[in-house]
């Protein structure tokens, strides 16, 4: 049954540029209505939780505040990503964030810095090397997209460790629920200032923005989250690589998107980018397994 739960959670995480996809609305206007409904609806499971806030401190809540802009800036650069290029390019670009997470580690906390790391480096640049070859070639109206699509992988690679300690504090729930409030008035504050519209939408639209709160950003998010004590991390970090090709197969035939020969080719090295990053780890738990 874990299995099943995992897998199901790649699907529904995959397909959230599907998704976007279907949002007839500015990336702001889809950033505040996707993390408003999934505010919305953790609502009901704070019962009890609120307490946990007053564990944090003045410092606790800076990191808080600056994970919460983080990642308002990652949504906002990936809902642009995914309308200016394909989804398989925002997709293979954003799953870089692994590496970038391992490089910030090193900057930032000091964690040590090996050779499989500067391997995964390497692999992970010449994957982005050959999209951008491909769209500053043959596709000049993407280049903008792919560009967006490296800005968010990097954007929540430093979400991630901007958080990193807050989650030792307090438990997921009340985390994602204090992140996605603020993400949501940050996409307000933004719609003000830009004189952006946030309603007259479509039906297709509104479901759009209720099926991006529900799958990829609660249903998604919190069957990965609940994986985690069964799985192994490194894993369950390698399998994430699968998403890109999941959101390419369902957007050729929903979109008519070709996975194209350079496209495939970014995939496969970005795929050992992150083999790269983990197998050490993944080998040693292996072989102690066969002893």
């Amino acid at each position: 049954m874990i299995a099943f739960y995992f897998f199901f959670s790649l699907i529904v995480l995959s397909q959230a540029a599907t998704l976007i996809r279907f949002a007839d609305a500015h990336a702001v206007a889809i950033c505040f209505w996707r993390l408003l409904f999934a505010t919305v609806l953790l609502l009901p499971l704070m019962r009890g939780k609120w307490r946990e806030y007053a564990r944090l401190s003045k410092s606790d809540w800076w990191h808080m505040l600056g994970s919460g802009v983080m990642l308002y800036i990652h949504f906002y650069f990936f809902f642009r990503s995914v309308q200016e290029t394909t989804v398989a390019n925002a997709s293979i670009l954003f799953s870089l964030n692994p590496v970038f997470i391992a490089l910030g580690a090193w900057l930032f906390f000091r964690e040590r810095l090996h050779f499989h790391l500067w391997l995964a480096l390497a692999l992970g640049i010449l994957g982005v090397g050959v999209l951008f070859a491909e769209t500053l070639q043959f596709r000049p109206e993407y280049w903008s997209g792919d560009l967006w699509g490296l800005v968010t992988a990097i954007c929540f690679s430093v979400y991630i460790l901007t958080g990193k300690h807050l989650r030792q504090k307090i438990s997921n729930i009340p985390y994602a629920f204090c992140i996605y409030a603020q993400t949501a008035v940050y996409a307000l504050l933004t719609a003000q200032v830009a004189n952006i519209e946030l309603s007259g939408y479509t039906t297709q639209t509104w479901w759009a923005f209720l099926g991006l709160a529900i799958f990829p950003t609660l249903l998604g998010h919190a069957l990965f989250t609940h994986c985690l004590n069964f799985l192994d991390v490194n894993f369950m970090s390698c399998m994430t690589l699968i998403e890109p090709l999941l959101a390419a197969i369902v957007a050729y035939y929903l979109f008519a998107e070709p996975f194209t020969p350079w496209a495939a080719v970014a995939f496969l090295l970005t795929v050992a980018s992150v083999l790269a990053l983990y197998w050490p780890s993944l080998w040693s738990k292996y072989s102690s397994r066969q002893l």
